[in-house]
């Protein structure tokens, strides 16, 4: 049967066009594509290495470069990597847009969304298409329109909602028509055909399926005109009722088939179908053994056709046939099915047995009868049991959101209270009083900053690692200010790290440094150091904090410390995470130190 696919219309992969004037050193442009197009010549899985390979070479322009991440990109989409597909398509975008190369801009966006589409985030390629619509709107480019509106009706396919799929397939037909792109044109007649009917709507997807196959000539690739012959029979066969008409067509498509050595499983099982509804019981058995024949890779495929097999052979009351073939499903169905599948397969075994002895019909059907209903009693308990474990796991997911959510607001409220505030506005008072406005109007900015970040970041779950940062710097400076610069601090950030690209949850760092500053600093004769350090280590993206005061001093009493509150909120990224936590005594001062795996960044990114 035909079907919409990823590699059929809505999947036409879209090379591109670069700048022409090179720097000095560099590929020309001709050079470039004619390199591009013999990579492209080679196997899908060849090709991945051979764009690396090209990647590195020092005579790429950044265009270039961003091509060449773009071409790779749309290897691994066709490989169903697409999580990595996504990758390389944010890099190559960022180097478009920054490179005002539009056509490239949109051509990306819509790739994206395909990938995302097939990530199930629908909702987010619906508006990368929608964007990239949007721009080769204004480039007057009917090419990207049309794909764009190819993959929008793809995506809406994906959806459930057929019939927007069937208008977006239309919009994108006009633009063939302009174009005079009759492939793209007889591939989406095709389309719109197989949507009708899967809504049960013959007349209009025939009408469909004979206007693609007028365009026949126009079809370079075989497998193309296979699926019009095939579709023509298939509807000549249930909708017109016209079995040599039918038959005719579904020769055609076997004949080309066989010519191009592809497996024509789907044929021979429409053949098949055809002869049992003619009554030609022998002939369709002639081609279901064809079918099997061929040994389709896809071993759900395999069992259909031992099932119509077995249904033949039945109705022809061949019964020592019927059980050979029901030992092959069997020893089948214990390679590849699961116990439910086996347990169909005994009650069909069951019903081979009631056939063959006729004596005893009415006792097998009153255990049929039994099996049916334990088999419901246990169907119900099973959905039972598992309403009840989703309402229990639903429920501890709500008592853990709401525990966090505890935590966040007692570190906020940590994060400003009342003492602090009254120090700092007081240390400002001074500093005016001491005619100082200069000073004075410096750290109250901060201090606003300070202020203004903690309201903003109060109702968030995560901030990017900058932001968490730079909060963590106001914070800093507010201090010195107010305990007259009696410490100093240094931020170190690990240079292959990102801080945009991470979220960490709000004030993680806060409860060590206040710690720090108010208790490890207190008192002390030699000026207090603070060092911040945040780097990667294997998949983790670990923070140390270091001072070089008092050291640590755990208190004993029953009260909720910060730091009790600060292991509460690692536990609740896992277990893994507060194992790593550590507060060590030096022999001047206090280390913190704890990790993050990266891919608990990557999630709330």
């Amino acid at each position: 049967m035909a079907t919409l696919t990823k590699n059929g219309l809505f999947f036409i992969v879209i090379l591109t066009s670069f700048i022409t004037c090179q720097p000095k050193g560099y590929y020309t442009q001709q050079r470039f594509k004619m390199i591009e197009k013999q990579i492209v010549k080679l196997p899908l899985k060849d090709r991945v290495f051979k764009w690396d390979s090209l990647y590195t070479s020092d005579s790429l322009t950044i265009l270039q470069k961003a091509n060449i991440l773009f071409d790779k990109a749309n290897d691994l989409q066709d490989l169903d990597e697409e999580k990595k597909a996504i990758n390389l398509y944010e890099k190559a975008l960022a180097t478009f847009e920054k490179q005002n190369n539009d056509e490239m801009v949109a051509k990306t966006l819509i790739n994206m969304g395909i990938s995302l589409a097939f990530l199930n985030h629908k909702n987010m390629a619906n508006q990368l298409i929608l964007k990239g619509l949007k721009i080769g709107d204004s480039l007057h480019n009917n090419y990207i329109k049309s794909r764009a509106y190819s993959e929008l009706a793809h995506l809406f396919y994906l959806k459930g909602n057929k019939q927007k799929s069937i208008e977006y397939l239309r919009k994108a037909g006009e633009l063939f028509k302009k174009m005079k792109d009759t492939a793209a044109l007889s591939a989406m007649y095709n389309n719109i055909g197989i949507l009708y009917k899967e809504q049960h709507k013959p007349r209009k997807a025939y009408q469909y399926f004979l206007k693609s196959f007028n365009l026949k000539d126009s079809l370079t690739n075989p497998g193309d005109l296979i699926e019009s012959y095939n579709n023509l029979g298939i509807m000549n066969a249930c909708y017109k009722k016209q079995p040599d008409s039918a038959l005719i067509y579904y020769r055609k498509a076997l004949k080309l088939a066989k010519k191009n050595h592809l497996k024509p499983i789907n044929i021979y099982e429409n053949l098949a179908d055809l002869y049992k509804k003619n009554g030609q019981l022998d002939s369709a058995n002639y081609y279901i053994d064809k079918a099997i024949a061929t040994h389709p890779e896809n071993q759900q495929v395999l069992m259909h056709l031992y099932n119509m097999k077995l249904r033949y052979l039945i109705q022809q009351k061949k019964d020592s046939a019927a059980l050979k073939i029901l030992k092959i499903k069997d020893s089948l169905v214990k390679k590849n099915e699961s116990e439910l599948v086996k347990e169909t397969e005994k009650n069909l075994k069951t019903k081979l047995q009631l056939l063959l002895k006729e004596k005893k019909i009415k006792q097998v059907q009153l255990v049929n009868k039994k099996n049916r209903i334990i088999f419901l009693f246990i169907a119900i308990i099973f959905l039972l049991g598992l309403l009840i474990s989703y309402q229990i796991n639903r429920l501890d997911k709500l008592n853990l959101k709401q525990e966090q959510s505890q935590l966040e607001q007692k570190v906020l409220r940590a994060q400003m209270n009342p003492h602090f505030i009254f120090n700092v506005l007081s240390s400002i008072q001074s500093s005016l009083l001491e005619n100082n406005p200069i000073l004075s109007a410096t750290y109250l900015s901060k201090f606003a900053q300070l202020i203004r970040q903690n309201f903003e970041f109060i109702q968030k779950k995560s901030i990017p690692l900058a932001a968490e940062l730079q909060m963590t710097r106001n914070y800093l400076d507010t201090q010195k200010f107010r305990f007259g610069d009696k410490f100093d601090y240094h931020i170190k950030i690990d240079p292959a790290l990102d801080t945009n690209h991470y979220q960490v949850p709000p004030m993680i760092l806060q409860p060590f440094v206040e710690n720090a500053i108010e208790h490890g600093f207190k008192n002390i004769q030699h000026k207090g150091t603070l060092c911040i350090k945040v780097y990667k280590d294997d998949n983790n993206i670990c923070f140390d904090v270091i001072d070089n005061g008092h050291g640590y001093q755990p208190k004993h009493d029953k009260k909720e410390h910060a730091l009790d509150v600060f292991k509460k909120r690692l536990l609740m990224m896992g277990k893994n995470v507060l194992d790593s936590f550590n507060i060590e005594s030096l022999k001047k001062g206090t280390k913190v130190h704890f990790c993050i795996p990266k891919d608990y960044f990557e999630q709330k990114s």
